[in-house]
């Protein structure tokens, strides 16, 4: 999925380039203004001449309907060709290992209801699993590339209608580690809760996992790096990237987890990591006052 980003969908292109997928699905959003037209103009040109051979479906739209709706509609339309796949941003490098790995796990667990994501990313470099599997389970979703089945689809409602009626309180407690976390947790579902103008699309995926009881795998190397950051015609991505990690490449064949169950050792860590507790916050804003120099 791209827009007016011409510079990065070519880096990104680059990289796929190395993986070549046979089928290739190239969804772009109408211009909102007259600015954007020779921009989206130049992401069609490009798009339609990735650098490998392969089929391309274009989704190109002559309005502008949004991120949400893009991404909601180019999901649709994959998952009603297709009994799994890739979902890609402009401003996402991948590893050249992913879409093998990726196909494997799409194979192993295609019937498994227990598995429904696939992340690309893995936030925590140093994380070692006491075995030497080239995964684990973990109850993140990260959308930075990643998997995931038809049957998972269906379940997906922009809307997050049931979130209104279940036992939150049973749901948070269950996944997150902190006070903290589960107030963040809960403010954004219930943001997006019945939203008519939703301006995100992850939180209800991440949602429709939890709620489904569904995990999600995640490679043991880091397989994806978003360079979208920094810039000014960057929708969500502001700043510097708080979770860059180098790209790794896993080696084959792929070691299986013997058992599927969540990786709390590795979530309580990432979790510790996006949301750190109260009790963290306020204790490095002490050391900090104390210390200014402890982080240098």
């Amino acid at each position: 999925m791209a827009f007016i980003r011409p510079d990065l969908l070519k880096k990104s292109l680059k990289y796929l380039s190395v993986i070549q997928p046979k089928i290739l699905y190239v969804s772009i959003d109408g211009p909102r203004n007259k600015y954007d037209e020779s921009l989206v103009e130049q992401c069609r040109v490009i798009a339609l001449n990735p650098g490998w051979d392969c089929e391309i479906v274009p989704l190109f739209r002559d309005n502008n309907i949004g991120l949400v709706q893009s991404f909601v509609q180019s999901m649709e339309k994959m998952f009603s060709e297709h009994e799994f796949g890739i979902f890609l941003e402009d401003d996402v490098l991948l590893s050249p290992t992913f879409l093998k790995f990726a196909e494997e796990i799409f194979l192993k667990y295609r019937n498994d209801n227990r598995v429904g994501h696939i992340n690309a990313s893995n936030f925590i470099e140093d994380f070692q699993e006491p075995s030497s599997y080239s995964y684990f389970f973990s109850e993140y979703t990260h959308v930075w590339g990643f998997g995931t089945w038809r049957r998972m689809w269906k379940k997906y409602d922009l809307n997050m209608k049931v979130w209104k009626s279940m036992d939150q309180k049973k749901l948070l407690n269950k996944h997150a580690f902190s006070v903290r976390e589960r107030k963040n947790i809960k403010k954004m579902f219930d943001l997006h809760c019945e939203n008519t103008d939703p301006w995100a699309c992850d939180y209800q995926w991440q949602f429709n996992l939890l709620n489904n009881q569904s995990l999600a795998v995640t490679p043991s190397v880091n397989m994806s790096l978003n360079i979208g950051f920094e810039r000014e015609d960057s929708t969500h991505t502001k700043g510097q990237n708080p979770m860059a990690s180098p790209l790794g490449q896993c080696s084959f064949p792929l070691k299986h987890p013997s058992v599927i169950e969540r990786s709390r050792v590795y979530d309580k860590r990432l979790a510790n990591k996006m949301c750190p507790s109260y009790c963290s916050v306020y204790f490095n804003k002490i050391v900090n006052k104390v210390n200014p120099f402890s982080y240098i």
